[in-house]
């Protein structure tokens, strides 16, 4: 079977932390290392975390960059593939990893796997919408053009050391690296079987600043989808 280890973004999370950590060690396959980014978390994070046996690493810059916390946490890693959770993702069901890992066996040249996100009862409106939208019930094999999302998500190593996060994207990495792993030859799959609870959202509901800086990295990712109107800039 398949080994992995899991990276966990955090900063100031002992809301979540609790029943995050819970739900990975009742997995069926259980995690051979828990792996804590931790950026100044001042509430019990890191603390917490140590207790239940996890490695914390500290992030180190001053300003946050989702790549390399990513980069940073796989680095500490020594699994054959590495499992990225969200601090906000609760895993549902305690197979979820397992069947996850069996896709590396069912398929070749499968450079990552991202599950189902489902939103909680406490979700609001907006991501509830997003999250019932996008997540549908059907496994999707992508070649070509991949959405990927790391608030779950389970990767190869190997992929990974061919190509890391690229650090120029401070968010949708995630989307970035799967299309570079398509250009190379990859495949990425989606997983709907294996499912958390995503209270926050894919798009983290109306946030104006978090929107607008998704959309610029989205216009370079897109840009040769993005259709061009000469006079439509002119006017404006």
């Amino acid at each position: 079977m398949v080994d992995y280890d899991v990276v966990i973004r955090c900063k100031n999370e002992m809301e979540w932390l609790p029943r995050v950590i819970q739900s990975l060690q009742s997995q069926t396959i259980k995690p051979s290392k828990i792996i804590l980014v931790d950026n100044s978390s001042s509430d019990g994070s890191q603390e917490f975390a140590m207790e239940q046996g996890c490695t914390v690493v500290q992030y180190d810059q001053e300003d946050f960059n989702y790549s390399y916390a990513l980069n940073l946490g796989i680095q500490n890693t020594s699994a054959s593939s590495t499992l990225i959770l969200s601090a906000h993702c609760e895993l549902v069901t305690n197979n979820s990893i397992e069947l996850m890992l069996e896709i590396f066996k069912e398929y070749e040249n499968v450079a990552g796997i991202f599950g189902r996100q489902i939103p909680s009862v406490n979700s609001n409106p907006f991501d509830t919408r997003d999250l019932l939208t996008v997540f549908g019930r059907e496994r999707i094999i992508y070649s070509k053009y991949p959405f990927f999302h790391n608030a779950f998500s389970l990767i190869d190593r190997h992929a990974w050391e061919a190509i890391e996060f690229d650090e120029t994207f401070n968010g949708i990495e995630d989307r970035v690296w799967a299309k570079a792993q398509t250009a190379s030859g990859k495949v990425i799959v989606y997983e709907p079987d294996a499912v958390v609870f995503h209270e926050h959202g894919l798009n983290q509901g109306t946030t104006p600043a978090r929107a607008e800086r998704v959309c610029r990295a989205l216009k370079n990712l897109h840009e040769d989808d993005m259709f061009q109107w000469p006079s439509f800039h002119e006017d404006k």
